[in-house]
C-alpha cells in the first residue's frame, strides 16, 4: 500500500515557507491569520518543499518564497510551471530585484494576504482556434509533463506517460483545452509529432540515471497511418533513444470502426519495437473487444478505478480485464491511483502499474529525479 510520512504531509490549507530572513517570516505568518482559516505556516527548506511540490499526493495550496538567487534551479524550475495546482508568491526585501516568471509582492502581511487569496487563477483566456493552434506549432509552444508510474509488484517506477500543454505567451492550456480542436482542424497529425519529438527530447535529457521508458497519447487517425512507424523511428533516432523506450497509447476519442485497419497498424508498429496500449477502458466499455488485438497493454479509465474500493460490480470488471489480459500477456495500468484504498483494490485485482495523484503528478520532465527521492522517502 502506499504510505506517506509524517514529515511529507501538509494539510491542503497549509502555507509553506522558504526562508530564513525574521522578516519574511513574520510578514508570511502576518498574512496567514488574515486569511480564512486560519492556515498553518509550514518553515520548509527549498530541497523540502520542491519534494512537496513535485512528490506523490495533493500539490500544495501555497507557497512563499523568501526572494534572492540562493534558490536551487530544480526548485525553480518546479515553481514556474504554471500547471503545478500550487499559488506561489515572492516575498522580495527593498533593494532586491524581483523573481523573474513569479508573482513578487512587499514584506508586508496585508500585501502577501491578498497575493495568496487571489492565487494564480487566470484572468480571460485568448482566442484559441485551429489557426492560433497552428501559429503555436510552429513557433515550438506545445510542451509536456511527465506523470511517473510504478510497478505494483515491488513500488519500483518504471514508466512516465508524456502528457502535452500548450504554453501561450498570455496563457497555458492542459491537453482538453486544445486536442479535440486540432482532432476536428485537422492538426492530430502535426501535434502528434510535436508532442513526440518534445517529449524525446527531454527524456534523453534527464540522462541514464533518471530515464523510464515513456508513453503518450496517440489519436486513432494518426496511429493507423502507413509512415507513423517511420516518422516515429526518425524522432527517436534523433534523440539518442531506441524503440524500446516508447509505447503509444491509443486514445478513446474516436470509435474503431476498421478492427483489421488497427490490427495491421499494432502490427507494423510492433514490428518495429513500438508497443500500443488501450488507454482509458472503463466499466461496460464496447472497445474491450479489441483486446483480442495485438496490444502491449490496457490502461483503465480512472473513474473504474476509483469506484474499485466501494463498488463490488467495478472490482469484478477489473479482475476479469486482468484475466483476459494476462491471457494475451498484456500488462495492466490503473490509472487515478489516489491513495492506499485505491492501491489496495489494484493491487488485489491483479493490476501490474499504477498511476495518479497518488503516486505522482504531472510534472516538469526535470522535476523527475526529485519525485523520484520524494517517492522513496513516501515508502520508508
Amino acid at each position: 500500500m502506499l504510505r506517506r510520512s509524517r514529515r511529507a504531509m501538509a494539510e491542503p490549507g497549509t502555507v509553506l515557507l522558504v526562508a530564513s530572513d525574521p522578516l519574511v517570516i513574520a510578514a508570511t505568518r502576518d498574512a496567514a491569520q488574515r486569511m480564512a482559516g486560519p492556515p498553518a505556516v509550514l518553515v520548509t527548506t527549498g530541497a523540502e518543499a520542491l519534494g512537496r511540490l513535485v512528490g506523490p499526493g495533493l500539490a500544495p495550496r501555497h507557497l512563499v518564497l523568501e526572494g534572492g538567487d540562493r534558490h536551487s534551479p530544480a526548485l525553480m524550475s518546479a515553481l514556474r510551471d504554471p500547471f503545478s495546482g500550487t499559488g506561489v508568491v515572492v516575498v522580495h526585501r527593498p533593494g532586491l530585484p524581483a523573481t523573474p516568471g513569479l508573482r513578487s509582492v512587499d514584506a508586508e502581511g496585508a500585501a502577501l494576504a491578498d497575493a495568496l487569496i487571489a492565487g494564480g487563477t487566470p484572468g480571460e483566456m485568448p482566442a484559441s482556434d485551429v489557426a492560433a493552434l497552428a501559429a503555436g506549432l510552429d513557433r515550438g509552444e506545445i510542451t509536456v509533463r511527465f506523470q511517473p508510474m510504478v510497478r505494483m509488484a515491488d513500488r519500483r517506477p518504471v514508466l512516465v506517460e508524456a502528457l502535452a500543454r500548450w504554453e501561450r505567451p498570455a496563457a497555458a492550456l492542459g491537453a482538453d483545452r486544445f486536442i479535440p480542436m486540432a482532432e476536428r482542424g485537422g492538426l492530430a497529425a502535426r501535434l502528434t509529432r510535436a508532442v513526440a519529438r518534445r517529449a524525446l527530447g527531454e527524456l534523453a535529457a534527464l540522462g541514464a540515471p533518471y530515464r523510464l521508458r515513456m508513453s503518450f497519447n496517440v489519436p486513432l487517425a494518426v496511429l493507423v497511418e502507413g509512415d507513423m512507424a517511420c516518422w516515429l523511428d526518425a524522432e527517436v533516432r534523433a534523440a539518442g533513444l531506441s524503440s524500446d523506450s516508447l509505447l503509444l497509447e491509443l486514445t478513446e476519442s474516436t470509435e474503431v470502426r476498421d478492427t483489421a485497419l488497427l490490427r495491421r497498424a499494432l502490427t507494423r508498429l510492433a514490428r518495429r519495437g513500438y508497443g500500443v496500449l488501450l488507454d482509458d477502458l472503463g466499466l461496460d466499455d464496447k472497445r474491450r473487444s479489441l483486446l483480442s488485438l495485438p496490444f502491449a497493454g490496457v490502461k483503465l479509465d480512472r473513474k473504474l478505478v476509483l469506484a474499485m474500493p466501494q463498488n463490488r460490480r467495478a472490482r469484478a470488471t477489473v479482475e476479469s480485464l486482468v484475466q483476459q489480459a494476462r491471457r494475451r500477456g498484456m500488462v495492466v495500468v490503473a490509472e487515478g491511483v489516489t491513495d492506499s484504498l485505491t492501491w489496495r483494490a489494484a493491487a488485489a485485482a491483479g493490476c501490474d502499474v499504477a498511476q495518479g495523484f497518488g503516486v505522482g503528478r504531472p510534472l516538469p520532465p526535470p522535476a523527475l529525479p526529485a519525485w523520484g527521492a520524494a517517492w522513496r522517502a513516501s515508502l520508508g
